[in-house]
């Protein structure tokens, strides 16, 4: 024997589908991030120093992360955000008997093992900001230090000429 249905289940209304903001939150929220992190690595990563008087050449290449080294008339300095701070002065430069740097060559060997005792990929990438008036034989002995210490990719800042 069937027994007769209820007053309440037989007027239940049918409700309509409600939309959930919940996974749509989360995936614009993961676009916002895709964004933001996009858009962080595609500006200009290098600020001109104010330390030196870069030359003007005509050249379309991006800029990229790397270990930033400063040459100017008073040494070879690691460049950090306004406060460079030296390790090779002028008399190591001047040195004819020593075709590498020592200060520079513990900076970059450091580097390198830091690099490569946190898992990164070790690229051996140098960008280099050097003052017009450095002579041709200090630029050589950064670029043969670097060399050494298995930085092979160097690269130089620019002031981009106007066409």
């Amino acid at each position: 024997m069937a027994f007769a249905p209820s007053k309440g289940k037989k007027n239940l209304r049918k409700e309509k589908g409600s939309l959930t903001l919940n996974s749509m939150m989360d995936m614009m929220t993961i676009i916002l991030l895709f964004l933001l992190k996009s858009m962080s690595t595609s500006g200009a990563l290098i600020r001109p120093s104010e330390y030196v008087d870069l030359p003007m050449a005509d050249r379309e290449m991006d800029p990229k992360k790397a270990v930033a080294l400063l040459v100017s008339a008073e040494g070879v300095f690691k460049d950090t955000e306004g406060d460079p701070q030296a390790l090779s002065l002028i008399d190591e430069l001047e040195d004819p008997a020593n075709p590498v740097l020592p200060g520079l060559e513990s900076f970059l060997v450091e580097r390198r093992d830091l690099a490569l005792k946190v898992g990164q990929a070790f690229k051996g990438e140098v960008t280099i900001q050097c003052d017009k008036s450095i002579p041709y034989r200090w630029l050589l002995k950064v670029i043969a230090t670097c060399g050494v210490t298995e930085f092979g990719t160097i690269d130089f800042v620019i002031i981009k000429k106007k066409a």
